[in-house]
């Protein structure tokens, strides 16, 4: 069957191991999960609890929260990159910096043009 016409049943769901993940914040796992036929993003961590004994705690997120973060993430970004700043993990609070003029080209005016 391809993937294409794969339909999640409801209550049912995927999870993958996240072999994208750079910090330790971030999920082990990532997949999705139907529930009353919305689809949400699933995230697990892989965690011990006291007695070292292994879980997995986990989070939803619906669809209306997927956009509003994406938006979120697009406004940052936009204001990062408009306002000239390369940090990205906050809006950027300073003034946007003026373009430097470029230097004139270094070249002899002196007379060894061929023609």
């Amino acid at each position: 069957m391809s993937q294409s016409n794969f339909q999640q049943k409801d209550l049912t769901g995927v999870l993958f191991f996240n072999a994208y993940k750079d910090k330790d914040t971030q999920p082990n796992f990532k997949g999705k999960i139907t529930i009353e036929g919305k689809e949400y993003s699933l995230s697990a961590w892989e965690r011990k609890d006291k007695n070292g004994n292994n879980y997995y705690s986990l989070q939803a997120t619906s669809p209306d929260a997927q956009q509003a973060n994406a938006q979120s993430n697009i406004d940052r970004l936009k204001s990062a990159v408009f306002a000239g700043n390369t940090n990205t993990a906050a809006p950027a609070q300073a003034k946007p910096q003026q373009p430097k003029p470029m230097p004139a080209p270094d070249f002899d005016d002196d007379d060894d043009l061929p023609f």
